[in-house]
């Protein structure tokens, strides 16, 4: 008995210093990394969004687990052009979701449209990195008269059979078990996997050494970022056979760069077959990882320029 009392003792010492871990890794990282952008109320949440330049409307979408800061690297000399519009998606960072139904494909994609609408954007070039390239497509193809094509960023544009092993972890199917290590576990989570999360996107490139702030990783501490993540890797999984199957009907101007040597997404499934099975323009950029936008800004910024030129009487 007096072992069970122990133990118990133990535990509920260690889960309230985890939970106060997590509650200070998260302030912390809302106060190096405040909202800085503005917000707009759409379809199943609020988006939270930055702007910078004139003329042209570029809308970057982020990946899972991301942010609008992973296209920090490439915003500065973009803005030179055109007019930058960075996103955080529904319930990543500082966009907020009302609830899980709105984790899907389809349902993400439609708020990124009803964000188009309420601000009045005439028909942008969505740029979508990772998953943001899965919503992309699902846009393209159900609402291609928004806009003018689509510039993807090693996306995520097939069926994805297999979980990267990196976010296996994070299949957590419970809505209550999310919620509870969001906020009580998520902290010693994120800090015990960080480096090696870090290593395995960026693979076979080095991590970026400021990545944690310019590129917003410090915000995958917050717990909602973990429970979105979680929500968004099982809903893409459940939706992504929907978008994949009528990728036939997909007509608006579609071009992809991909890393050769990306470990998380497969160039020859999702570049390659994509590209053949559409029509898509592709451009491979070998000794290079996922992380794209961080680790060849100017590659990626090219690439879009041609695309903005490519479309232009679109």
């Amino acid at each position: 008995m007096k072992f069970v009392v122990i133990t118990t003792l133990l535990l509920l010492v260690l889960l309230t210093l985890s939970f106060i871990l997590t509650q200070l890794l998260a302030f912390n990282a809302r106060r190096k990394l405040p909202a800085e952008g503005r917000f707009t109320e759409v379809n199943g949440g609020i988006i939270h969004w930055t702007e910078q330049g004139e003329g042209e409307t570029i809308i970057l979408i982020h990946g899972l687990s991301g942010n609008h800061h992973n296209f920090n690297y490439m915003i500065s000399e973009l803005s030179q052009k055109f007019h930058v519009v960075s996103i955080d998606r529904i319930g990543s960072a500082w966009s907020t979701r009302d609830d899980f139904s709105y984790a899907s494909l389809d349902a993400q994609a439609d708020a990124i449209v009803d964000f188009i609408n309420k601000q009045s954007f005439e028909r942008p070039l969505l740029v979508g990195h990772s998953l943001g390239g899965a919503f992309s497509l699902s846009i393209g193809i159900r609402h291609p008269d928004k806009i003018r094509g689509l510039a993807l960023i090693c996306p995520a544009s097939m069926a994805v059979d297999n979980t990267p092993d990196i976010f296996r972890d994070l299949e957590i199917r419970s809505s209550g078990s999310r919620i509870f290590l969001a906020n009580f576990l998520s902290g010693p989570f994120v800090l015990l996997r960080q480096n090696r999360f870090l290593t395995e996107i960026f693979k076979p490139e080095p991590i970026t050494p400021d990545f944690d702030i310019k590129g917003g990783a410090i915000l995958s501490r917050l717990p909602s970022q973990f429970q979105t993540t979680c929500e968004d890797l099982i809903a893409a999984k459940a939706s992504q056979n929907d978008v994949v199957s009528k990728l036939t009907q997909l007509y608006v101007p579609t071009h992809v760069i991909f890393a050769e040597d990306d470990v998380i997404l497969d160039a020859k499934r999702h570049g390659v077959a994509f590209s053949e099975a559409t029509g898509a323009r592709l451009v491979m950029i070998p000794k290079t990882g996922h992380m794209l936008p961080v680790t060849q800004p100017k590659l990626c910024n090219k690439f879009i320029a041609d695309v903005m030129l490519a479309t232009e009487a679109t």
